[in-house]
C-alpha cells in the first residue's frame, strides 16, 4: 500500500515539474527570450560624414605666352623650386629675329622723327620771317606729328618683341613643389589660341585642404572652426585632423540631392598626405562625455500584441519630443519606462532622465526577432 502511495506522489511530482517547466518555457516575458542592454557611462559623438579630395591650398599652372620648340627642361616631377627659378627654355632664334627687326624699325622711325623735327624748325623760322606761306608750315607740322606717331608704334612693337623674347624663359611664379609636368625637350608648344600648361606647382604641400561635399540636410549644422577627423586608404590605421575653414555658397546637385562644398584645412607637416587622395571625413558637431548611454537599438523595440495583452499598463500619451519609451523586465513582467533623450547618433543615445547606471532594458528579442 505504501508503494502505491509513493508511486502516486512521484507521478504527481513529475507532472507538476513538467507543467511548471513548460509553463516557464512558454512564458513570453521570460528574460531568456530577449537580448538586454545595460545603461553605462560613456561618450557620444555626433558627427556628419562625407568624403572629398585632398588638394594643395594653392596650385599654380605655369604656361607659355609664345609658341616655339622646347629647347631645355630644367624641372621635373616633385622638384622643389623657388620663385623666379627657371623651369624651361624655348628656342629663341625666331624671337631674336623678331626683336632685331623691331629694334631696326624703331631706330629708323627715330631717325625720321629727327629729320622731320629739323625740317619743321627750318620751316617755322622761314614762316616767322614771312618768307613762306602758312600752309607750308602746317605741312611740316603734320609730317613731324606723323613721324612721332610712327616712333610710338615702333616702340610698342619693340617692347612686345622684347617681352616675347623674355617669355621664352619659363620661370616659376611661386616657391613650391612641381606636381605636374606636361612638356618634354623638343616638343612644340603653340600659344596662338590658348595658353598651354607646362607645369603645375603646389605652393606649400605642408598645408593641404579637403573639399568635402555635404548634403543640404546637414549643411546647417556645419560652422567654421569645427574640428574634423578623417582617414585615407593609404594609411587605414591613422586618423588625421583638420578644421572647417569655409562653407562655399554655390551648390551642386548629385542624384537630385543638393550638395555644398565645405573646405577643410589640414596640417600636412608629415608629408604623408598626397594631392588627389580620397578622405573619409567626420565633422564633429556635438560631443557628450561621461554620460549615461544606451545602444540606439533599444529605441526600436516595440512589444508584440501578445505581450501587450499581458502587460498591466495605461496608454502613454503626450510625450515630449525628447522623450521616448523603453521596456524593462522585472519578475516576468514587462514595464514601460519613459526616458528623456539627449545627444544621439547611429549607435548610441544619451539618457538624461528615467534610468540610472546599471539598469537593464530590452534591446531586441533573441534571434533578431523584432516585434512589429
Amino acid at each position: 500500500m505504501k508503494k502505491i502511495i509513493l508511486s502516486i506522489i512521484l507521478v504527481v511530482a513529475v507532472g507538476l515539474a513538467w507543467f511548471y517547466f513548460h509553463k516557464k518555457q512558454d512564458d513570453p516575458m521570460d528574460i531568456k527570450n530577449f537580448e538586454m542592454a545595460q545603461v553605462k557611462k560613456g561618450q557620444i559623438v555626433y558627427a556628419v560624414s562625407a568624403s572629398g579630395k585632398i588638394q594643395p591650398i594653392n596650385t599654380v599652372s605655369v604656361g607659355t605666352q609664345v609658341s616655339g620648340i622646347i629647347e631645355e627642361v630644367l624641372a621635373d616631377y616633385n622638384d622643389e623650386v623657388k620663385e623666379d627659378q627657371i623651369l624651361a627654355k624655348l628656342d629663341t632664334s625666331v624671337l631674336q629675329e623678331n626683336l632685331n627687326d623691331a629694334k631696326a624699325r624703331l631706330t629708323l622711325m627715330q631717325t625720321k622723327e629727327k629729320i622731320e623735327q629739323l625740317n619743321y624748325n627750318r620751316t617755322k623760322k622761314l614762316f616767322d620771317e614771312k618768307l613762306i606761306a602758312k600752309a607750308t608750315l602746317e605741312e611740316a607740322e603734320v609730317a613731324l606729328e606723323t613721324a612721332k606717331a610712327n616712333v610710338l608704334s615702333a616702340q610698342a612693337e619693340y617692347n612686345k618683341a622684347e617681352r616675347n623674347f623674355g617669355y621664352a624663359t619659363i620661370t616659376s611664379p611661386v616657391s613650391g613643389t612641381v606636381i605636374s609636368k606636361e612638356v618634354e625637350q623638343g616638343q612644340t608648344v603653340a600659344a596662338s589660341l590658348s595658353t598651354p600648361t607646362l607645369f603645375k606647382i603646389a605652393e606649400d604641400l605642408t598645408k593641404m585642404q579637403i573639399e568635402a561635399n555635404i548634403a543640404e540636410a546637414d549643411i546647417g549644422q556645419i560652422k567654421p572652426e569645427m574640428k574634423v577627423t578623417f582617414t585615407v586608404d593609404a594609411y587605414p590605421d591613422d586618423t588625421f585632423e583638420g578644421v572647417v575653414q569655409q562653407i562655399r555658397l554655390s551648390p551642386t546637385e548629385e542624384s537630385n540631392v543638393v550638395m555644398y562644398t565645405v573646405v577643410i584645412q589640414v596640417d600636412n607637416s608629415s608629408r604623408k598626405l598626397l594631392p588627389g587622395m580620397t578622405a573619409s571625413v567626420n565633422i564633429k558637431i556635438q560631443e557628450a562625455i561621461d554620460v549615461l548611454v544606451l545602444p540606439s537599438m533599444v529605441l526600436q523595440y516595440k512589444p508584440s500584441a501578445e505581450i501587450k495583452s499581458k502587460m498591466e499598463m495605461k496608454r502613454i500619451n503626450d510625450l515630449d519630443k525628447d522623450q521616448t519609451v523603453v521596456y524593462q523586465l522585472k519578475d516576468h513582467k514587462m514595464l514601460p519606462v519613459i526616458i528623456r533623450k539627449g545627444l544621439s547618433n547611429l549607435t548610441s543615445v544619451e539618457v538624461l532622465e528615467g534610468l540610472k547606471e546599471g539598469d537593464e532594458v530590452i534591446m531586441q528579442a533573441k534571434g533578431n526577432r523584432r516585434h512589429p
